[in-house]
């Protein structure tokens, strides 16, 4: 199946999440069909998207004439018969509960066409677990939207040992056809990639914060105005090449790669071999260094217009990030 294959969507579970994902397919041009197990959620789903096109037109993000034709794709249904048969892509949508996702996955395996993909957006469960039992295993993919589905880019495509090549890349170009970033991840564990990253941090400041080392609100304010302030330009890789870490001396790259490994458990002997080598041998990850300070200006350029739209007031004068306080 190709892109072009795919010309109807279905989304089962319509609540925080798939109301935002159904949106993005229909936003596209996708006759999309949203199903879940009452009036009430399907009522209250419309709702969320009327409210997020309102929103998405007051920013011009849309115009009006986009947001009514929107709204015009999607058609809720309790049928769930009818979102099998009508749909050539399906992401589920439900309860984080594998028991849950096993039950439906084995209900649309058999009520869909042989050649529609199932996708899931499962934040934390696998394809291998609860799909173990779906005749179609080639046509199995992880599709893991971020809140708010409708406005965060980025989206976590996930295949299992038995996913085919052909369905990873239409998802993948599926993806970028509604105007998401995908991001490829090729093996398959709990929390796939970016939840793994964000729960390192948050145990990091839970810890911090417990101990009294700061408050909430400073851990808060901490990471939204430095490497949160530095992250639509930069993940950990880019800022290793742009801070010139690899043309350090020898030896305090070397520090550099024991730092990176201590304390951490679990690691295969060439998994933590394959990390050391890459720090301390100097190797850059994505900068040509004959460009590194093209590097650097683009980066800077990139940092004062989002100083100027996040912290300075009009009138030049510091207006600084909100912080969260109690009310």
């Amino acid at each position: 199946m190709k892109l072009e294959d795919i010309r109807k969507i279905g989304v089962v579970g319509a609540g925080t999440m798939g109301f935002g994902i159904a949106l993005n397919f229909a936003l596209a041009g996708y006759p999309t069909r949203i199903n879940d197990v009452s009036d009430e959620v399907m009522g209250h789903s419309l709702g969320n998207i009327e409210a997020a096109l309102k929103l998405m037109h007051e920013e011009k993000l849309v115009t009006a004439g986009e947001a009514k034709a929107a709204l015009g794709r999607i058609m809720p249904t309790l049928d769930l018969a009818m979102v099998a048969r009508d749909s050539d892509f399906i992401t589920e949508v439900i309860v984080e509960r594998s028991a849950d996702k096993k039950a439906l996955f084995n209900k649309l395996d058999r009520l869909c066409s042989p050649t529609t993909v199932l996708a899931s957006n499962t934040s934390w469960l696998t394809l291998s677990d609860f799909g173990s039992e779906v005749h179609r295993q080639e046509k199995l993919v992880v599709t893991h939207y971020f809140a708010p589905a409708h406005l965060v880019p980025g989206v976590e495509v996930v295949r299992s040992p038995r996913t085919s090549d052909e369905t990873f890349q239409l998802a993948c170009d599926l993806m970028k056809a509604i105007g998401k970033v995908p991001i490829r991840v090729v093996q398959e564990r709990s929390g796939s990639l970016i939840n793994r990253i964000q729960d390192a941090m948050r145990h990091e400041a839970n810890k911090l914060w417990a101990e009294g080392v700061a408050s909430a609100e400073d851990i808060e304010l901490g990471i939204t105005s430095t490497f949160g302030f530095r992250s639509p330009h930069e993940g950990p890789f880019y800022h290793f090449d742009l801070a010139g870490m690899w043309r350090w001396p020898r030896d305090v790259r070397e520090g550099i790669a024991d730092a990176e490994l201590e304390g951490q458990t679990g690691l295969t002997r060439e998994t933590r071999e394959k990390i050391w080598q890459q720090y301390a041998d100097g190797k850059t990850w994505f900068v040509d260094p004959a460009k590194h300070q093209e590097a650097i200006e683009r980066r800077d350029r990139d940092f004062a217009r989002r100083l100027k739209a996040l912290y300075r007031s009009r009138q030049g004068k510091q207006a600084g990030p909100a912080r969260h306080r109690n009310q």
